[in-house]
């Protein structure tokens, strides 16, 4: 089995798991939830509970997004660079890509519905390593972008 198919795989399971947690926690959830944290993790802003449902809606439409972007990697509506024009190349920087934001709308979701149960008051370091991981990973396919473009140009 291919690599790009693993992470689709669980990519598609962290989005059920985001799913069927946020459902069996809404019963609970009272009429006002934390939405809104600053750079600390400390609440500031809150909304009605409907609200939690934004981020399984974000976080299926960027899976559904992912999937339909490697359909057709020649799209002149994608931004990427010719060495990743193709379907598997694609695959796996996509899938690779959206890891990390599955797990981080995870851990928002969760983090947010233990403060509001009061079992934390802040939400923890665990969204800045997730993020840092997300930029280290664009940081690490744009060097290898960067390196294929000067071993190309200085081939040709």
């Amino acid at each position: 089995m291919k690599l790009s198919s693993i992470l689709l795989i669980v990519n598609t399971l962290l989005l059920i798991v985001i799913w069927v947690f946020t459902g069996i926690k809404y019963a609970e959830l009272p009429d006002i939830i934390p939405t809104h944290f600053d750079f600390q993790g400390n609440v500031d802003g809150e909304s009605g509970k409907g609200t939690i449902w934004l981020l399984p809606c974000i976080a299926s439409f960027i899976h559904l997004l992912f999937i339909g972007a490697t359909r057709d990697p020649n799209s002149p509506m994608l931004n990427v660079p010719q060495s990743f024009r193709n379907k598997e190349r694609l695959e796996l920087y996509l899938f690779f890509l959206q890891l990390p934001v599955m797990i981080l709308f995870l851990d928002i979701i969760v983090e947010s519905i233990r403060i509001t149960e009061g079992k934390q008051i802040e939400l923890s370091d665990a969204v800045f390593f997730i993020l840092g991981l997300l930029f280290a990973m664009v940081g690490v396919f744009l060097v290898r972008c960067i390196k294929e473009s000067i071993t190309k140009k200085s081939n040709d």
